[in-house]
């Protein structure tokens, strides 16, 4: 049996709403008006179902900034691969987004408004990417959040 998907429309724009202490914690604006989304994010080095042993040995972990100019577009993405989930901890890992963020000089957190984007990083696709399927646009890799019409800023996990 063939499944057909309805063709979806996705926005060109989307909100993000910034919920403090949560993943969108680090999202907001530079001095000079660029926006970024800062996070902390994992990439498994080989599929899941070819993990031997204890998936931790091939968890990565990242910290992650994504910089946006003031029209939403993304500029770049800096990141930091701290090692596997063995070698570093959640405290680590956020004391060097922090950083990360920090070197953006004066910044006001609040939402943001930016395009859909991907970019690579060690081989894999970071970014806010339209999943046809069921209509979500999901910060990939690992569909950490996804946003869905109304595209109001508020997003599931």
């Amino acid at each position: 049996m063939k499944v057909v998907h309805l063709a979806r429309q996705f926005p060109d724009k989307i909100p993000i709403e910034r919920i403090e202490n949560y993943h969108t914690h680090h999202l907001g604006r530079t001095a000079d008006g660029r926006q970024f989304f800062g996070y902390v994010t994992h990439v498994y080095s080989i599929l899941p179902k070819d993990v031997s042993g204890d998936p931790d040995d091939y968890r990565n972990e990242y910290a992650i900034l994504h910089l946006f100019d003031q029209d939403g577009n993304h500029l770049e993405t800096k990141h930091w691969l701290g090692g596997t989930t063995k070698q570093v901890t959640d405290r680590m890992m956020f004391a060097h987004l922090a950083g990360m963020v920090e070197a953006l000089g004066e910044i006001h957190y609040g939402n943001i408004i930016v395009r859909l984007f991907e970019t690579e990083i060690d081989g894999v696709t970071f970014g806010l990417i339209p999943e046809t399927q069921f209509g979500f646009i999901e910060l990939q890799p690992n569909s950490t959040i996804a946003f869905a019409a109304p595209w109001d800023g508020s997003y599931d996990t």
